[in-house]
């Protein structure tokens, strides 16, 4: 980690001082032509725990942006195929990633369907965009483009160095796209069990919500905030159903989607929206027109 000591840190991120206090128009977006866009990434996080959990900062972006409890995973609830689709904008048809091992990802097809951070460092060079991630495959397989691009191994921290790293790239950096992704969750699923009934698993969700409500504020800060018109995301790969996932049923399937911004029709999402829906969406927000050789299987939601 760069430019941030691990003290300061854990200051910015006040772990232990509670959410960020929302208040009226904090987070009004501004009239103007710059667009920029955040994805937050949550891996494990089922649409009921959210709904069950209080997120002050989450739960700001759903009653005043657009948002979906029903919106479906792939096939193989797994991180790599669900982080594979949602970056890319196809299906496990498409892009082959069907499991986590190095080899699906080896014999995938994510060199002809790649990610959202390559078609932007193409079509729109001038584009900052950055990923922060902890789950390796991500920055090794996935994510093959990016002005920034920065992997900090998930450890005895959690999810902090992701959170610290991100939330500085949003305060002091002119960038035009971040990914952000979290896998605490995911790891509390596993070691507690997927569900808001779980302790563990609802403490997992709201130190998320922290580092959201910092990201939030740290946008709000921005130098030429009143110049940018931002567009938030946040969105999961699966959910789970008891200590793991990777089946069929609703609990691993049906995850949140959710969409912030100026230009957001707010209110509920219908029909609901699938993983392939996030690429179109951003990539019409940051005014990069698809191609159809590209062949995404998605479509924009939650947009005007």
């Amino acid at each position: 980690m760069t430019g941030i000591s691990r003290r300061n840190l854990l200051q910015v991120i006040s772990l232990e001082t509670g959410y960020v206090m929302l208040s009226g128009g904090l987070y009004n977006l501004k009239s103007h032509s710059a667009p920029k866009a955040l994805l937050i990434g949550i891996d494990g996080l089922r649409a009921d725990s959210l709904q069950a959990v209080k997120t002050h900062s989450i739960d700001y972006l759903i009653n005043h942006g657009a948002y979906s409890f029903e919106a479906q995973a792939g096939e193989h609830t797994w991180s790599g195929p669900g982080w594979s689709t949602i970056l890319t904008g196809v299906g496990e048809a498409k892009h082959g990633v069907t499991d986590n091992s190095g080899d699906t990802f080896k014999n995938s097809q994510l060199d002809v369907y790649p990610s959202v951070f390559t078609h932007l460092a193409t079509e729109k060079p001038s584009l900052k965009t950055a990923s922060v991630v902890s789950w390796p495959e991500l920055d090794n397989y996935i994510i093959k483009d990016g002005w920034l691009k920065e992997y900090l191994p998930y450890g005895q921290d959690e999810d902090i160095p992701v959170a610290g790293r991100a939330w500085e790239i949003l305060s002091k950096q002119p960038v035009d796209f971040l990914f952000a992704y979290f896998m605490s969750v995911d790891m509390a699923g596993h070691n507690h069990g997927f569900s808001h009934e779980v302790p563990e698993h609802v403490d997992a969700i709201k130190k998320v919500d922290k580092y959201v409500g910092q990201f939030l504020r740290a946008i709000q800060r921005r130098p030429d905030y009143g110049k940018e018109n931002w567009l938030i995301m946040l969105i999961s790969d699966h959910g789970g159903l008891g200590k793991t996932h990777g089946g069929t049923s609703p609990e691993e399937k049906t995850i949140p989607f959710v969409v912030y911004g100026r230009n957001v029709v707010k209110g509920k999402i219908t029909p609901a929206p699938s993983q392939v829906d996030a690429v179109p969406t951003l990539l019409h927000h940051l005014i990069v027109p698809v191609k159809s050789e590209w062949g995404l299987d998605g479509k924009v939601v939650g947009l005007k």
